[in-house]
């Protein structure tokens, strides 16, 4: 099945392969992405190279996170994704991806049964997350703990990752790890197209007059890349959040903003505050 015009509808940091591919490779970035170490790029090019349809990084457990769930549901051809590197043990978004393919999410949007701080997939609708369930049949576990350092850990081997792919897109059944993978073929319904751009573009009906700094600050956070880094001089994002919402901040102060991932983002978050700027001086 041809993927629709315009897929991926969501940038990032990836490498687009085999559109036909039944497998798309995620790699659990646990560090800085200036700082990516060198065997976890050997991971996504296996995956790539291999045939795998998409295969990258995968760094947070919201935005990082719905991204991946616009671009699988927009191929019908997916119906795995392998999951290796290691876990990042501040943000768990292995896990998170884990416990979205068994649990989804809850009535507020957040990942039912994930450990993560912020696990809150506010910028899709629930729909996307229930064709997600549905299409993908297994997420191949491959993950290594945090801090893992040998590279021929299954999750950290480039050979591992190779015989993952190649086994999702055989014609007969073959057990890899525990699984039984094969090509299935496509999801039997339409590819659904969804930009997260397009809703960040309009956000700004989500503060309202008279609402306080507190639930200012909570809405522009879910904006934040929820790293909780400190590079902005505050213990969490949140608070960062609080501080641009009461005009004791700017963007400028959050270097990961300024990462290709965040670009609509940021965007949505200046175009909030500009408008909170205008219509009470500050929020």
């Amino acid at each position: 099945m041809k993927p629709p015009d315009g897929y991926p509808p969501e940038e990032g940091r990836y490498v687009r392969g085999n559109d036909y591919s039944p497998v798309a490779v995620c790699v659990i970035l646990d560090t800085f992405d200036f700082a990516i170490p060198f065997e976890l790029t050997q991971l996504v090019m296996a995956g790539a190279d291999t045939g795998a349809a998409l295969s990258g990084m995968l760094q947070t457990e919201n935005i990082g996170l719905e991204k991946i769930v616009c671009n699988i549901v927009a191929n019908p051809n997916l119906r795995y994704v392998v999951l290796c590197g290691r876990e990042s043990s501040g943000h768990l978004p292995g896990e998170s991806l884990l416990a979205l393919k068994l649990n989804g999410v809850d009535d507020g949007k957040r990942i039912i049964g994930s450990k993560a701080l912020t696990p809150q997939l506010s910028n899709i609708p629930v729909e996307l997350v229930d064709r997600f369930r549905k299409q993908i049949v297994n997420v191949v576990n491959l993950l290594c703990r945090p801090g893992e350092r040998d590279v021929k850990s299954p999750g950290l081997d480039p050979e591992v990752i190779t015989e993952a792919v190649k086994s999702c897109y055989q014609e007969a059944p073959v057990v890899f790890q525990g699984y039984t993978l094969y090509d299935m073929g496509a999801y039997p319904e339409p590819a659904i197209f969804h930009k997260i751009a397009s809703k960040l573009a309009q956000p700004l009906q989500a503060v309202e007059p008279g609402k306080s700094k507190m639930g200012a600050g909570l809405v522009l956070s879910r904006l934040l890349p929820g790293t909780n880094c400190r590079e902005c001089g505050r213990k969490t994002c949140l608070a960062f959040a609080i501080d641009l919402a009461r005009g004791k901040a700017c963007l400028e102060r959050c270097p990961i903003l300024d990462e290709a991932e965040f670009t609509e983002n940021r965007k949505a978050l200046a175009g909030l505050l500009e408008q909170g700027t205008k219509d009470h001086g500050k929020y």
